[in-house]
């Protein structure tokens, strides 16, 4: 007869690591597709700008050849980003955590991040002391003090609520990165044709702003771990927590678990709304199309000197 395995809150762990699972295997597949649609956008890309060129019939040599350049360019950019996109974001995920985790002074660490169960187990631990209080309470203490059991009660309750809040937002911070990949596999080489562009800069901006969470977030957890697990209420003459120091653990509780959810999620909005506003179709190859912009600047001079002289 099989054990059955107790449930604990390492059940949030195998949770999050089947969801992110799921969306790598995903990724993997949908990398079969990205390489092909890459290669259907460049042409149409490609014939869109240099259709108008050739149908003129007023381009010259040294235009044509560097708006074949700079149409090359731009697609291995986008060969080379489609073709690595599992390694980069990756790296890029991996580097931002460790920035969050070294943004909190060293009481944070890369393996808590992604087991959310250890805040769980965090916030019991602190919600502990109140409860095992309203407990032992005697029943004279219970008529005498007929609000301390509900105190203590709500205290407990709270404390554990928002740690499991601040749980909650590291797994959707970590499925949500993983979801960005994924749809940024397909959505990604869609910025190589400038009129399906927003696709690419919708993924982008996605990503960016999961990255910026990642970091925000594990500086914020780093912070509020290791200053909640040392925490210590103020405790009677009978070794049990006061009124007041159980109100203020459980306020406290409540704030860091708003500061944690808020926080990193307007600095996510402004990130992607900041990428979405910056990027364009072009953006991404800017920097590599330098040169090939300089080509067709000197070779515009050239032919309007030219076209003087003949004058």
């Amino acid at each position: 007869m099989a054990t059955e395995a107790p449930v604990n809150a390492g059940f949030l762990d195998t949770i999050t690591n089947t969801f992110v699972a799921a969306l790598q295997a995903g990724q993997q597949t949908l990398a079969t597709f990205s390489l092909p649609l890459l290669g259907i956008l460049a042409i149409i890309s490609f014939y869109a700008q240099m259709g108008p060129l050739v149908a003129g019939g007023g381009a010259g040599a040294g235009e044509a050849i560097a708006g074949m350049l700079f149409t090359a360019v731009r697609f291995g950019v986008f060969y080379f980003l489609m073709l690595h996109l599992t390694t980069l974001a990756t790296a890029a995920y991996q580097t931002f955590l460790q920035w969050g985790a070294g943004g909190a002074g060293g009481g944070f660490s890369t393996a808590t991040f992604l087991t959310p169960s250890a805040m769980i187990d965090l916030g019991f631990a602190n919600a502990a002391g109140f409860t095992d209080m309203s407990n032992r309470l005697s029943l004279w203490g219970r008529m005498t003090h007929p609000l301390l059991p509900w105190v203590y009660a709500f205290a407990g309750g709270l404390v554990a609520l928002a740690f499991a809040f601040v749980a909650l937002h590291l797994m959707m911070t970590i499925i949500e990165y993983h979801l960005a990949v994924l749809v940024g596999t397909v959505l990604i080489p869609w910025g190589v044709l400038q009129p399906t562009a927003f696709f690419s800069e919708f993924s982008i901006g996605w990503l960016t702003g999961g990255l910026v969470r990642v970091l925000v977030t594990g500086a914020m957890v780093g912070i509020g771990r290791p200053l909640f697990r040392d925490l210590t209420p103020t405790l009677t003459a009978g070794g049990d927590p006061t009124y007041y120091s159980a109100l203020i653990v459980g306020i406290a509780s409540g704030i860091f678990a708003i500061l944690a959810w808020v926080v990193p999620g307007r600095a996510a909005a402004i990130a992607g709304r900041g990428v979405s506003l910056a990027l364009h179709g072009g953006t991404l190859i800017a920097g590599a199309a330098g040169p090939l912009r300089a080509v067709i600047t000197v070779t515009s001079a050239i032919r309007g000197i030219s076209s003087l002289l003949r004058r």
